[in-house]
């Protein structure tokens, strides 16, 4: 019976027509509801600016070129750093001076390297200090040479010839004069007149010119010099700079002790070789040098010192 009552009370909601107004408040109800399920379930996004985003990547830019040109040779970076550097000459006003320097601080960071013990990284130095010795050699290939004397050309003066005396003929003495004869018998004779002798020709000096001998200028060639560098105690001296003016531009290196560079000399020519090593365990830049006479295309330097 309460199924029928339900199932007739139904039948007349079905027919019955709702309120305008009470249709409208519903609607505008469930329109609201509608719209807050719909904000909660959209997940809320944090936006950044644009100018924000730019500025980040250009403070990250300015991170890694920087941490780029500080890093050392035990640094993975380091290989970019020295390409960046090697790229920079030609933008220097100055490039011989710019490599000069890279050359000394990359020769320093090997020494520094190697007195630490880190093998691979003083690898990696002295590997970027041949880089720069060789744009160094693109730039300026001849290396600096000490002055010289000009050779002079010597001149042998002749020695003055003596000039022959000339030797005074005697003059002939007269005849003596006859005997006279006994005073019966006069007699006169003439008396001869002397012969006066006609005077000798003086022959003329000869004077011999000797042609100056011209002692020739010797020329320039091409020298091979070699030589060793060793440290106070005997250790062989690695990277070590070899410059022909004191704390001048770098020419050559050592490798393991032993020093070979090739210049153009004259025979005769004295040449001074400054050497110079960073080594921070024995106290910091060491100084060694040593004077050759260039005597051909072959000239031993012998062992350098360094104090």
């Amino acid at each position: 019976m309460m199924q029928d009552s339900l199932a007739r009370a139904l039948g007349g909601l079905k027919g019955a027509r709702m309120d305008d107004v009470a249709a409208e408040e519903i609607r505008k109800r469930l329109q609201l509801a509608w719209t807050e399920r719909a904000a909660m379930r959209r997940p809320s996004r944090f936006v950044v600016p644009g100018f924000a985003r730019a500025f980040a990547v250009a403070a990250l830019v300015v991170l890694v070129a920087f941490s780029t040109m500080r890093a050392s040779a035990d640094s993975a970076l380091y290989g970019a750093r020295v390409a960046v550097e090697d790229a920079l000459v030609s933008f220097q006003s100055d490039p011989v001076e710019y490599l000069s320097q890279l050359y000394t601080e990359r020769l320093e960071e090997a020494a520094r390297f190697d007195a630490t013990g880190n093998a691979l990284a003083a690898s990696r130095a002295r590997s970027a200090q041949g880089d720069a010795l060789r744009l160094l050699n693109q730039i300026s290939p001849e290396p600096e040479q000490s002055p010289e004397p000009s050779a002079s050309t010597v001149i042998t003066l002749p020695s003055p010839s003596p000039t022959p005396e000339t030797s005074a003929s005697p003059t002939e003495s007269p005849s003596s004069a006859p005997t006279p004869t006994p005073p019966p018998t006069i007699v006169r004779t003439p008396t001869p007149k002397p012969a006066t002798p006609s005077p000798m020709p003086t022959p003329k000096p000869t004077t011999t010119t000797t042609k100056p001998s011209l002692t020739p200028t010797p020329t320039p060639m091409s020298v091979h010099a070699y030589g060793y560098v060793l440290y106070a105690d005997g250790t062989a001296v690695d990277g070590a700079c070899v410059s022909t003016s004191l704390d001048g531009i770098c020419v050559a290196g050592s490798i393991k002790g032993r020093v070979d560079l090739q210049f153009a000399a004259k025979k005769g020519q004295t040449i001074t070789l400054y050497v110079r090593n960073y080594d921070a365990a024995r106290g910091g830049t060491l100084h060694g040098k040593v004077t050759v006479t260039v005597g051909g295309p072959e000239v031993a330097l012998g062992t350098i010192t360094l104090r």
